[in-house]
């Protein structure tokens, strides 16, 4: 997949939805699609079709005919939506600080104690690999 990691990815809640299933099975047609997110009252055929269609036309989604029907697989990968959306949200949000929002986390009591010890040893893993400690 291409990288997408320079420019901005935006992705409305439908939209990742969508991605999602796409993601999920790798290609999905738009009846796959409109079939996985049908819990309960879910978007119209036509309504996921017109999604698909602009999130190709944004480049993060390419199709292929297999017996006259649009397959669709990703252009872009789940870990580079992340990342932009965590990088634009650090931006608008907390000021480019890491520890705004990791203060935030922990002030809104979303960061549970295996939580702190994961980031606690992915820190030190990641510190090792490049030779240097955090304090």
């Amino acid at each position: 997949m291409p990288k997408h990691r320079d420019s901005k990815i935006r992705l409305g809640r439908l939209e990742l939805r969508i991605m999602s299933v796409v993601w999920g099975r790798q290609q999905a047609s738009v009846h796959e699609v409109r079939d996985a997110l049908a819990s309960g009252k879910g978007p119209a055929y036509s309504t996921i079709l017109t999604m698909m269609r602009k999130l190709e036309a944004k480049g993060y989604l390419r199709h292929k005919v297999k017996d006259r029907a649009f397959i669709y697989h990703a252009t872009i990968s789940r870990e580079d939506v992340r990342h932009n959306a965590i990088g634009d949200m650090l931006e608008r949000l907390f000021n480019g600080s890491p520890s705004l929002l990791m203060a935030s986390l922990a002030e809104q009591e979303q960061l549970k104690p295996k939580d702190r010890q994961a980031i606690r040893r992915l820190l030190d893993e990641l510190a090792t690999e490049k030779g240097k400690t955090h304090d």
